[in-house]
């Protein structure tokens, strides 16, 4: 939030409470702000709604649990995008996409993120920020469509608490948090199934010094490494050869490999899985992180034996942040499904497309890939970001409603982008009209209204596209370049 605008209105409740007389312990009231819209969560998803809305007119908060923007970007290390491509190789993803793509390319560091997504924001007078801000408390009331999120409670480190009071709320957290502080229904893991309620396989990344990524790169071996292939940028692959790896424990998996060449020389590794996870428990991820901390070093041992330019690799730091693929799924108005995904299905309601393979990582050691690595082109429905049973709070995040294999596909960042994208229209739209969510999502007039502005503005919610992104990762034309049959970095 504008600094200055948060203060005064800090130091005006408090200031009122302060001349009247308290009862001995008594705490200040909180200070309450108002805005069109709140969106809470400082990922991705969550700049991508602040912009669209603020954008369009509306005043927005966008409140950030941490004290930067970015999400797993800069928390879990993730450096690369996980892109949404026609099978021939063509975009189908623009928009603030492609705004944030442009800035970032296709691999960048947690810092140039940060620092993306601040200027990002900032350069949009509708939209303040509030960061280090941690959702504990959510206040509703009963409409004809179900709950309305009338408030919602934010506590700082210092233990100080905050409301925000909005007329449409846009939860962007990766968990669905404020929707299930609202009331919303939900499944954990693959709970769906009926199996159990396991999550998909969680990742710590970590940095190597000393890589010489010029000897990587002219030591790629189809025969010996499996398919893969090498950038500038980045490298990928390897199972091949990680078949002869042995992990320490039996809850960690290292199937294949991915790199990551940063500006500096530094090298990122994702490649350690650990099953078994709950992604919503402080303690399991500390655990976890224990696990692949003692990990990353036998692994790095195993990289100095076996691929050339590692002889010298030294780790140099870990993310912050252990990387959560799954938690829950919120139950919407519509769920999205895998067999949704793999025909490539484009519903009339659809506010964006995806193509991501559907690549659901192990949530037991002994699980292999449920589906090949190919892409289908298929849409996500606006009423996937609708929780069931409230009026004015949408989700843009990997908690939206889909199936434990559609969220194999549907849970990256370029997708939760265009989620968010959508909801901050959706609320100036619903904001114009004096309609709420459930309100649009019933109305075909209004769905329509909303793609037009999408499709306006550079998203594409229908067909395919021909275009390309100016510098696109999937166009890898350099001689290092080898076959690829199909990549996972998330």
């Amino acid at each position: 939030m504008n600094a200055a605008r948060f203060v005064a209105i800090a130091a005006f409740c408090i200031s009122a409470v302060v001349a009247l007389p308290q009862a001995a312990g008594a705490q200040p009231a909180p200070a309450t702000v108002f805005s069109d819209v709140v969106v809470v969560g400082g990922t991705p998803a969550g700049v991508a709604a602040a912009l669209a809305a603020g954008r369009r007119g509306s005043t927005v908060t966008l409140v950030s649990s941490t004290g930067d923007l970015g999400g797993v970007l800069t928390g879990a290390m993730m450096d690369q995008w996980d892109l949404n491509l026609a099978p021939d190789g063509a975009t189908i993803e623009r928009g603030i996409f492609a705004e944030v793509y442009a800035h970032l390319g296709p691999s960048f560091t947690p810092q140039t993120a940060a620092l993306t997504f601040s200027h990002l924001v900032a350069a949009e007078p509708r939209v303040d920020v509030v960061y280090d801000e941690t959702p504990v408390g959510v206040e509703t009331s009963a409409t004809p469509d179900g709950a309305r999120v009338d408030g919602i409670t934010f506590r700082s480190p210092s233990g100080a608490t905050s409301v925000i009071r909005a007329r449409f709320v846009i939860d962007a957290t990766d968990s669905g948090d404020i929707a299930v502080l609202a009331g919303a229904l939900f499944t954990l893991g693959r709970q769906e199934t009926g199996i159990d309620e396991r999550m998909q396989a969680v990742t710590l990344m970590f940095t190597l010094d000393g890589v010489d990524w010029d000897a990587l790169a002219d030591s790629y071996d189809d025969a010996r490494f499996g398919p893969g292939g090498v950038t500038d940028h980045n490298a990928w692959g390897y199972a091949g050869l990680m078949h002869g790896y042995h992990p320490l424990t039996s809850d960690v998996l290292v199937r294949d490999l991915n790199f990551g060449r940063r500006p500096d020389g530094s090298v990122t590794v994702n490649a350690i899985d650990v099953v078994g996870v709950n992604g919503l428990d402080p303690q399991q991820l500390d655990a976890g992180r224990k696990t692949m901390m003692a990990e990353a070093a036998h692994l790095t041992r195993f990289l100095r034996a076996h691929i050339s330019g590692f002889k010298d690799a030294h780790i140099g730091q870990f993310a912050a942040n252990v990387y959560v693929r799954e938690t829950r799924h919120i139950t919407g108005l519509e769920r999205l499904s895998s067999d949704d995904v793999w025909r490539g299905v484009i519903p009339s309601d659809s506010i964006g497309l995806s193509s991501y393979p559907i690549d659901v990582h192990p949530v037991d050691a002994t699980d292999e890939p449920a589906f090949a690595p190919i892409r289908h082109v298929y849409g996500i429905p606006f009423g996937t970001l609708v929780p069931k049973g409230l009026s004015n709070l949408v989700l843009a995040s990997p908690a939206i409603s889909a199936s434990h294999l559609a969220s194999g596909s549907a849970r990256i960042i370029p997708t939760t982008i265009e989620e968010g994208e959508a909801d901050g229209a959706a609320s100036a739209l619903a904001q114009r009209q004096r309609i709420d969510f459930v309100q649009l999502a019933q109305r075909s007039a209004a769905l329509a209204d909303l793609r037009h502005d999408l499709a306006a503005n550079g998203a594409i919610v229908g067909e395919p596209a021909t275009q390309t992104l100016a510098h696109h990762q999937g166009a890898r034309e350099t001689k290092r370049t080898k076959a690829m049959t199909g990549r996972s970095t998330a």
